[in-house]
């Protein structure tokens, strides 16, 4: 995705959630979307995160992730991903991206990862970040990490979870057969599909 296509759509979320100045703000969209919207889709174990200065974004984190399942992209069980949050810590210095997933190294996490430049971002921020939680059988569940200051607009109906891997993927998969985007917003910033 191109910066310029990325601010439109971060402009049209901004010009609908006026007010909501101490939060950042994000579109709600379908499973499908967020897949539609991704280079990779992966589950993951966070396993290194390091402070880094972007030129133009300022600090951000690089976040090294050992995947575990690859719903999207060709990342296979093993590989390492890396990807870049939009808060980071370097040499004492700490930006804070409000809304932004906070991870920690060892946690299991499922990413929707957009290319902005040629560079990996998780998408929405928070709201493209599920936490992995095991159940007392060892099932596994993903919910949305959603920070408490991140406000969805437009919210899709989706929720937040818990969803199944299979669920996931499932949604993955038939974004891929079906590339119309769901939001009318999102259609019009990137035209009716992938």
């Amino acid at each position: 995705m191109t910066r310029s296509r990325w601010m439109v759509c971060v402009a049209a979320v901004c010009a609908a959630a006026l007010g909501a100045v101490q939060a950042s703000t994000v579109l709600g969209l379908t499973l499908e979307d967020q897949a539609r919207l991704s280079r990779h889709v992966v589950l993951g174990e966070v396993v290194a995160q390091v402070g880094v200065d972007h030129p133009d974004n300022g600090l951000e984190t690089a976040v090294t992730l050992r995947v575990v399942a690859g719903l999207k992209g060709g990342s296979q069980p093993g590989d390492a991903i890396v990807f870049h949050t939009r808060s980071g810590e370097l040499n004492g210095e700490i930006s804070v991206a409000v809304g932004e997933a906070v991870l920690r190294t060892g946690q299991t996490v499922l990413v929707f990862l957009e290319d902005i430049d040629g560079r990996l971002y998780n998408i929405g921020l928070s709201y493209g970040v599920f936490r992995a939680v095991e159940d007392a059988r060892g099932r596994l569940s993903l919910v949305r990490a959603i920070e408490d200051d991140l406000h969805v607009v437009d919210d899709a109906g989706v929720g937040d979870g818990p969803f199944t891997l299979e669920d996931i993927r499932a949604s993955v998969a038939f974004a891929a057969r079906q590339p119309r985007f769901d939001n009318p917003m999102v259609q019009d910033a990137f035209g009716k599909g992938r």
